[in-house]
């Protein structure tokens, strides 16, 4: 699927059609899930919005990936940089979910087992 050259990974250009295509259906597919279920409060529908929520940002992060690769191969600072400051994004995002969940199933098991 994709080759090594010089160091970088060259993406075929309908891999990276099929790649959009599934990133922004599962976007929105997790955007179209969180609001159909954001009356239920249980840590399990919860757990199941963030972790598709964050399926979708590593689905957005490979696609980045993918086009930097195919499209901005010259600047392979510019490549680095992108990927480091979006990978960063998405970590930082993922962790303060995580926590907020912990946070809440916590609260939830708290209240109603007294």
């Amino acid at each position: 699927m994709a080759s090594r050259l010089e160091g970088t990974i060259d993406y075929p250009g309908l891999l990276i059609f099929e790649m959009a295509f599934y990133s922004f259906y599962a976007t929105i597919a997790t955007a179209v899930n969180a609001i159909k279920y954001r009356g239920h409060t249980h840590p399990m529908f919860t757990a199941a919005r963030i972790s598709s929520f964050t399926a979708a940002l590593v689905s957005m992060l490979s696609l980045e990936i993918a086009m930097t690769a195919r499209f901005g191969a010259e600047d392979i600072s510019f490549r680095k940089q992108m990927t480091a400051l979006t990978g960063l994004g998405v970590c930082s995002i993922v962790l303060i979910m995580a926590v907020s969940m912990i946070i809440k199933s916590s609260t939830w098991f708290k209240q109603s087992h007294n």
